[in-house]
């Protein structure tokens, strides 16, 4: 890994600074289209010897396109693993590529908007952000690179199934759909369990932050589409905006009716919350999730008006270890690495007023 390539890892990504639709409950919105190619076996089933072969046919194929040529391209096998660590915290790999990354690489444009796995459980992800909740612009940017790619790479695909993936229920269009959404309000509530289900019933996934178990940090949830079968693109984007959006308006309402209930009682949560990550000398990372989500809750309720919602963005991503490890430039654990979140959340959070 290179000393630019190491210095993009720890940079901040579009949606953390920027305003979106919704994004007081919708933090992004990701979409992502799983792609395969002829005559390579997928992942899952190839030696190491044939991932790294994929690896680099693919970015063979690739060289030349002017399109791609400003494009960072990382092999994940030459990062050190708190940069590995530093791009699934980010989002742009998988928790399974970043501890095994062989044959596995990543190709990201410039603006860090949108990217190319390679060699997770497909042969290619193609990834698009858009802050807060914009999936049409997010299917909009990944569609678009996804006919760059086309013009040089063979997609697996079938006229009677569409586009042929590792997992069967991506067949078809091979586009999944994701929003990171902060439902506090229906975790107090009581409501969550119901939500969610709701959800499952309607064939959408549901996870934790980190996306491999139903453990819940700072209740934090990403919300996934998963019919892929019998659908075009345009309408898994409506029907994903249909029922997400429904999630957002009982999450206001779910706001409202506890601020009525009890006012003071949110003031407190939300103004202890700040005091704590001002004044805060060691902290895990579990507190820092909880201290977050009071401080969005409060910042959304308009308890917080002047705190900047890139300040917490910029703190959900980059309390995370492998980011604390990479601007220490060692390897963090126990009180060394609580000290360092707590001042991170001193630094970020010095400006905001009260």
């Amino acid at each position: 890994m290179t000393e630019r390539d190491a210095s993009w890892a720890a940079r901040t990504l579009p949606w953390q600074v920027r305003s979106g639709p919704e994004n007081d409950v919708v933090l992004l919105t990701e979409a992502a289209l799983g792609r395969g190619l002829w005559s390579f076996p997928f992942p899952g089933r190839a030696s190491e010897v044939e991932r790294r072969t994929l690896l680099g046919e693919i970015l063979r194929r690739l060289d030349g396109a002017p399109d791609l040529a400003a494009w960072l391209r990382v092999g994940l096998e030459e990062c050190d693993l708190p940069v590995r660590r530093c791009l699934q915290e980010k989002g742009l790999v998988s928790f399974d590529t970043a501890h095994r990354p062989v044959g596995a690489g990543l190709l990201v444009d410039d603006g860090l908007e949108r990217a190319v796995v390679i060699g997770e459980e497909d042969h290619l992800r193609i990834k698009a952000w858009r802050a807060g909740f914009d999936a049409g612009a997010a299917l909009t940017a990944a569609l678009d690179l996804e006919s760059v790619l086309d013009q040089r790479l063979e997609f697996a695909f079938s006229e009677e199934f569409g586009y042929l993936t590792a997992h069967p229920t991506r067949v078809g269009t091979g586009l999944r759909f994701t929003s990171l959404a902060h439902l506090p309000g229906l975790v107090m509530a009581g409501e969550i369990g119901r939500i969610v289900n709701a959800l499952r019933q309607l064939q959408f996934a549901v996870r934790g932050l980190d996306g491999r178990n139903q453990s819940v940090r700072g209740c934090l949830f990403l919300i996934s589409s998963q019919v892929t079968l019998g659908r075009s693109e345009e309408e898994t984007a409506e029907d994903f905006a249909l029922h997400v959006g429904k999630i957002i308006l009982h999450e206001r309402n779910a706001r409202r009716q506890l601020y009525q209930a009890d006012p003071v009682g949110l003031q407190d949560v939300a103004h202890r919350a700040l005091a704590i990550g001002r004044g805060a000398r060691l902290m895990t990372l579990q507190e820092g999730f909880d201290r977050l989500s009071d401080l969005r809750l409060g910042r959304g309720l308009g308890i917080l008006p002047d705190l900047p919602w890139e300040s917490l963005n910029r703190l959900l991503v980059f309390q995370q270890g492998g980011h604390l490890e990479l601007e220490s430039g060692k390897t963090l654990q126990g009180k060394e690495l609580m000290e360092r979140r707590a001042t991170l959340f001193r630094r970020e959070l010095s400006a905001a007023a009260s």
